[in-house]
């Protein structure tokens, strides 16, 4: 439920280095198709089995001595950031061979599934942890139309992939001139996901959009390891020194700071520190009330017991609201479970017990809970009984809307305002959207203004900046 950093449509589209093709509760899905990213799957599928699996260093992979969809493995590398968890569950780490140097560093990416079976674990890498990984080596085109640039990663599949060997320290990040790592630069493919330095740089556009800025030689900063809160932004002018990965997405070589300990000659807080270790692991049992009202920290593996199963699963399959049998404000949240199959007979009145990572997918709350076993049916019981509600009240903007973020609510006697738009939204009384996240576009009624309906129930979600109310059935609209 927490609205920290607002996020405007094209924002939704290729908002900085961490979108989400889960849409939680809206059909406009924003779909992206950039390396680098937490919350973007990769296109390619994951390693089978028996593909033969060979043995190389960071040195070969980026300098293009093994062929892409490749199963590798890689010995002795340091982890240099810190582990960026996405709202989806995705995980993502920069390694480097402890002799640094060009070429020297590769970013992993860590599927929804198991970042979840990582952090049960207490095994999320963190800055200065020695590993052996094995995974599939890709190439991305990271959103360049000519296909001249591509970024490297290697997606991790099984948790027991990514094997903590012991410590280690990292290389010296060394100092390079702006212009070899800017768009264009002679050193950018050499420097790709190696942390470097730039030194004295000036701010030269404060705002590129995204929560990114640009310093001297046409260097982009991005904020990825700040998010979802975002990044510095120092003003025009400012003297600075950088220092961080450098990744390619959206056809831009950008430098990312882990840290405020990355920004040297300018005072800021927030991101991950670079010394400590700032991943997190089982919390134990906690309630939906202790979520939806700022007691759990965002990447937090939770448990959350005896809730019950509020609606169907949404048309696409990817998931499903729950409650506190209690009902009342703060008692509902949405489980997204990736359209994993093992998950697909759950339905109202199921009493269930979670496992899973709790996340803000755009401010709204979810717990991804991707994998057999993260969902267990404890039993059965009544669906807690909607809470009858004002529309205007829980409007976007409206004084209740916060508490009811995913909790059954019912309006009456309302009336339409206006038809449906492009995505199926049409709004009612008090400027309410209703949103047909559990209907095929064919069944999804399309009311005509002035329509009245004796009363509208559903869950109320938050997606694209608004609150919105969704029926799960027909029934849910009487008229």
């Amino acid at each position: 439920m927490r609205r920290l950093v607002p996020c405007t449509a094209l924002c939704l589209i290729a908002c900085n280095a961490f979108n989400n093709t889960n849409t939680a509760g809206d059909d406009a899905t924003a779909t992206e198709a950039t390396a680098g990213t937490t919350d973007n799957p990769p296109t390619t599928n994951q390693p089978t089995e028996g593909g033969g699996l060979q043995d190389t260093n960071i040195y070969d992979l980026q300098q293009d001595k093994v062929t892409p969809n490749t199963l590798v493995r890689v010995k002795d590398v340091v982890v240099v950031s810190p582990t960026k968890f996405s709202t989806s569950g995705a995980g993502s780490v920069f390694v480097q061979e402890l002799d640094g140097g060009e070429y020297s560093g590769i970013q992993l990416y860590v599927y929804p599934d198991t970042a979840t079976e990582l952090m049960a674990q207490g095994k999320v890498p963190k800055p200065g942890d020695k590993l052996t990984v094995v995974g599939e080596y890709v190439e991305y085109k990271a959103m360049d139309d000519t296909g001249s640039e591509t970024f490297s990663e290697i997606n991790i599949s099984l948790a027991d992939d990514i094997m903590i060997t012991g410590t280690a320290t990292a290389p010296t990040p060394p100092v390079v001139s702006p212009p070899d790592i800017a768009n264009g630069g002679a050193l950018t493919e050499v420097w790709e996901s190696v942390p470097v330095t730039v030194e004295n740089v000036e701010v030269t556009n404060a705002d590129l959009g995204f929560g990114e800025f640009e310093v001297t030689g046409g260097v982009r900063i991005d904020d990825m390891f700040f998010l979802p809160e975002g990044g510095p932004k120092p003003p025009v002018g400012t003297t600075l020194t950088l220092t961080g990965p450098l990744v390619y997405n959206f056809g831009n070589f950008k430098l990312v700071p882990r840290s405020c300990d990355d920004y040297v000659g300018f005072e800021c807080e927030g991101g991950n520190t670079t010394d400590t270790d700032t991943t997190t692991g089982p919390m134990g049992a906690v309630t939906i009330f202790d979520i939806q009202q700022g007691m759990v920290g965002e990447g937090d593996f939770v448990t959350v017991e005896n809730v019950v199963v509020t609606s169907p699963l949404t048309f696409k399959g990817d998931g499903f609201f729950v409650q506190d049998p209690a009902g009342g404000e703060y008692s509902g949240i949405y489980v997204y479970i990736n359209q994993n199959p093992d998950m697909l007979a759950v339905q109202p009145g199921d009493v269930v017990t979670i496992n899973g990572l709790y996340g803000e997918f755009y401010d709204m709350s979810q717990i991804t809970a991707g994998q057999a076993g993260d969902v267990v049916v404890t039993g059965t019981d009544a669906v807690p009984a909607p809470i009858v509600v004002d529309a205007a009240d829980i409007a976007t903007g409206g004084a209740s809307a916060e508490n009811y973020e995913s909790v059954l609510v019912t309006v009456e006697n309302v009336t339409v305002a206006t038809e449906a738009n492009n995505f199926g939204e049409w709004t009612v009384d008090g400027g309410l959207i209703l949103d047909d996240q559990f209907f095929a576009t064919a069944d999804w009624p399309k009311p005509m203004v002035g329509d009245a309906f004796t009363s509208i129930t559903g869950a109320l979600v938050y997606s694209f900046e608004n609150f919105k109310l969704a029926p799960r059935t027909v029934d849910d609209l009487a008229q």
